[in-house]
């Protein structure tokens, strides 16, 4: 099915103070979001503004079906103040009720995603959007836990954590918008892929789980749950035994809060899922059993002293058949969960490195510029590793580690990338043994401008390293001089 609008952006009517900022918000973040998915996509994604829409509907005197119908997801903007709006509210129950009006195929897909400027409690929320995924641009401050939108204001713009939970739902809707194309090359059988549970966490460990959730989806996997587990501990128990079933492994991440009780339960929902995925692997009419990692920071600090007695419990009793307890850096926890996960996943290992395999990385940007000197390298006898720069997402995460496994030797090109961008990229090579790779690198080189002040290079024991300002053909040559002399 063929769609007039990819996204439509929905937020309340600019009335009222507190309307009007949060209006202001929902406009900036529509116009960052519009660039992320230009970003994402080699199509322009089409959107539909809440404000074109109601002018459709007022001058051209169009029904909010008809515009409904021709829009593929729906972004909706939710707020203490929003919710006030009863007009908004309206708008948002009609949305829903003619999406669950359409009883084809598509009327199942999930196309609503909430976006939280603030915190709202469930039974604050429109009820016909209680159970549509969710995703929070605010966090709670640490010391007055006192919850901050993210601000889009600043000198430099909008800061990191804004641009990080973006990408989730950039990502997310990209995945939806190719599950509704009608393009069989834009499909992703993602049935076919293996599944984790990645529990709930307390608000403390939100930004890591989102991290993690974010690599794990780029390395393929589908992470469960798909929407949020339910507030009730009979149905909260049924969801989490549904993702169970289907799930390789179950990823818990436990901080230093114990978290808000579940609903007629004694337990809190970071305990309620750990002892839910236990009672699930101890049961004998369960044959197919994931394995289970429960993560603890290893510089935690307890708030309280139940949380305190919490992980004492749980470090003496959970480290059983299937279940490991991992007290780490969140960085080397990754490595290790990436290990155990090769190991559930691909059983064979993986291919060694071949001598005069060369990986070259570098952004879609840069793609002209790097064609000659790779022709250079290929004709000194390198096979070069390169990322796929078809209509696919040019730096897909899997094929990146697939790389780094079976290449001998990397270079890095900067050009105008940020540092945080090189940064990321000298981490990847210090966690490749976590992938699997079996052979240190005969060299690394890398192309910048500037130097990077990040420590990970340190770990990259026994691997030379050469760093250039700039590329050339005297770098290049002298780079695969050194690699032939070794």
């Amino acid at each position: 099915m063929g769609f007039e609008n990819d996204i439509f952006i929905g937020y309340a009517p600019s009335s009222g103070n507190d309307n009007l900022i949060t209006t202001g918000w929902a406009q900036k973040f529509s116009k960052y979001l519009t660039l992320l998915m230009n970003r994402l996509s080699d199509k322009s994604p089409r959107f539909l503004m809440h404000d074109d829409l109601r002018v459709r509907q007022s001058v051209l005197g169009e029904t909010a079906g008809n515009l409904f119908a021709s829009t593929a997801v729906f972004v909706v903007i939710l707020s203490p103040e929003y919710a006030k709006s009863k007009s908004y509210v309206k708008e948002l129950e009609d949305l829903h009720n003619w999406l669950n009006s359409d009883k084809s195929e598509i009327g199942k897909k999930h196309r609503i995603f909430k976006v939280f400027t603030q915190p709202m409690l469930n039974e604050e929320q429109p009820e016909c959007l209680k159970n549509e995924l969710s995703y929070n641009f605010y966090e709670i401050n640490r010391f007055n836990k006192k919850p901050v939108t993210f601000d889009l204001d600043g000198v430099n713009g909008p800061d990191e954590k804004f641009w990080s939970k973006l990408v989730d739902l950039a990502y997310d809707i990209t995945d939806v918008l190719a599950d509704l194309s009608e393009d069989p090359q834009e499909k992703k059988p993602l049935k076919d892929c293996p599944a984790v549970f990645l529990a709930e966490t307390t608000f403390d460990l939100t930004e890591s789980r989102d991290m993690l959730k974010r690599e794990l989806q780029y390395l393929g996997y589908r992470v469960l749950p798909v929407l949020p587990v339910p507030e009730e501990a009979d149905k909260a128990k049924q969801a989490i035994e549904q993702c169970l079933k289907q799930s390789v492994m179950t990823i818990h991440l436990v901080g230093s809060w114990y978290g808000e009780f579940i609903k007629n339960s004694k337990f809190s929902l970071i305990d309620f899922q750990i002892k839910t995925v236990k009672d699930f692997l101890d049961s004998k009419e369960n044959k197919q059993k994931p394995n289970q990692i429960i993560w603890i920071p290893n510089d935690i600090k307890p708030t309280d002293q139940r949380q305190a007695l919490y992980l004492k419990r749980l470090k003496r009793d959970e480290a059983q058949y299937l279940t490991e307890i991992i007290e780490t850096p969140f960085e080397v926890f990754k490595t290790i969960l990436n290990t155990r996960l090769n190991e559930l996943t691909n059983p064979q290992g993986k291919p060694a490195a071949e001598k005069n395999k060369l990986y070259i990385i570098f952004e879609k940007a840069s793609a002209g510029k790097m064609a000659e000197y790779i022709d250079v390298m290929r004709s000194k006898g390198f096979s070069i590793l390169e990322q796929n720069g078809t209509g696919e997402e040019f730096f897909p995460l899997s094929r990146h580690i697939e790389n780094l496994l079976a290449a001998d030797a990397v270079l890095i090109y900067k050009g105008d990338s940020t540092m945080d961008w090189l940064n990321s990229k000298i981490r990847d090579l210090v966690k490749s043994p976590g992938f699997g790779k079996s052979k240190p690198f005969r060299a690394v080189e890398i192309i910048s401008n500037r130097k990077t002040a990040d420590k990970s290079l340190l770990f990259l024991k026994n691997v030379p390293v050469n760093w250039d300002d700039e590329i050339n053909h005297d770098v290049i040559n002298h780079f695969l001089d050194h690699l032939g002399k070794k």
